[in-house]
């Protein structure tokens, strides 16, 4: 199964809005922040672009995941996602060793200039776009049940800190400690850092079939069970390969029934689970009679 159309697009929409936000302050950040003298903007700028990237990654896994499967890929397209996510981690790591090795060298040789005002101004507009990406994300990704794209809304609450982080440091450049926009700079570094590491653990877990979160899987379990007929749940499997998730299920029913109410039964589950869920690509039920 894959994504509907219609749900397809309006992620398409969302992630475009997104990549186009943060180009936009990108190329802000970088022009006023090298003819300002601001090394906190200029960091703050590497920070936007990574989160290009990263809204890139998540646009092109449900476009290749939404692919049908063929006969070299029987499993789906969906782990494509991961090995982007992975090559894009590696490349903020060299965005946040890059800024913080300039903003390091600044300090240490004393190279200090007072940034321009102008500065000052695309840090606070910029906290003022984020906070408004992040509450129109975080509303679409929960009405499209989408984990792509609520944790591009977190990211977008992330960097609402970091510019309050710029915003200082200019801040205090301005008013005569000149020192304290390269370690705005370092500040900025580190939340790249730590971006690039979340990603990397998101991507290994997924290619080693980790379970998602516990409340998805306890969803799973709430809706087998509602499911008439089904008298228990004694066995759960759930593991996320790109934004689909596959469920091996083991359910007990009535000793008594035939083999073809049985089947309706395990029809019925894997109907109520897919409804629940656009993102549940593949259903696996075993049925064992009650004792």
């Amino acid at each position: 199964m894959s994504i509907a159309n219609d749900i397809f697009k309006k992620l398409k929409f969302v992630s475009y809005v997104g990549i186009f936000a943060n180009l936009l302050l990108t190329i802000v950040k970088f022009y006023v922040g090298i003819v300002g003298n601001s090394e906190a903007l200029i960091a703050d700028g590497f920070n936007s672009l990574s989160d290009i990237f990263a809204g890139l990654v998540v646009y092109i896994s449900f476009k290749v995941s939404n692919k049908p499967q063929d006969k070299d890929h029987p499993y789906g397209h969906a782990k494509a996602e991961m090995i982007a996510t992975f090559i894009v981690s590696l490349i903020f790591f060299l965005f946040g060793f890059s800024v913080i090795t300039i903003s390091a060298l600044k300090i240490y040789f004393r190279q200090f200039q007072r940034p321009a005002f102008d500065t000052l101004i695309v840090a606070l507009v910029t906290i003022i776009i984020k906070e408004i990406l992040y509450k129109w994300t975080l509303r679409w990704g929960k009405l499209l049940k989408s984990t792509g794209l609520i944790a591009t809304a977190y990211d977008h609450q992330s960097d609402v800190i970091v510019s309050v982080a710029v915003v200082i440091g200019i801040l205090f450049a301005i008013e005569g400690y000149p020192y304290m926009d390269p370690v705005a700079g370092i500040i900025v570094s580190f939340f790249i850092f730590r971006l690039a590491v979340k990603l990397i653990r998101e991507s290994i877990g997924n290619l080693m079939d980790e379970s998602p979160p516990g409340f998805i899987v306890d969803k799973i379990n709430d809706t087998i069970v509602s499911v008439e007929g089904v008298e228990k749940v004694t066995n759960i499997k759930v593991r996320k390969s790109g934004p689909y998730l596959y469920i091996d299920v083991e359910i007990e029913i009535n000793q008594n029934m035939t083999v073809k109410m049985s089947h309706n039964i395990a029809e019925n589950v894997k109907s109520s689970l897919i409804a629940s869920n656009p993102y549940i690509n593949n259903v696996m039920v075993h049925i064992n009679p009650s004792k």
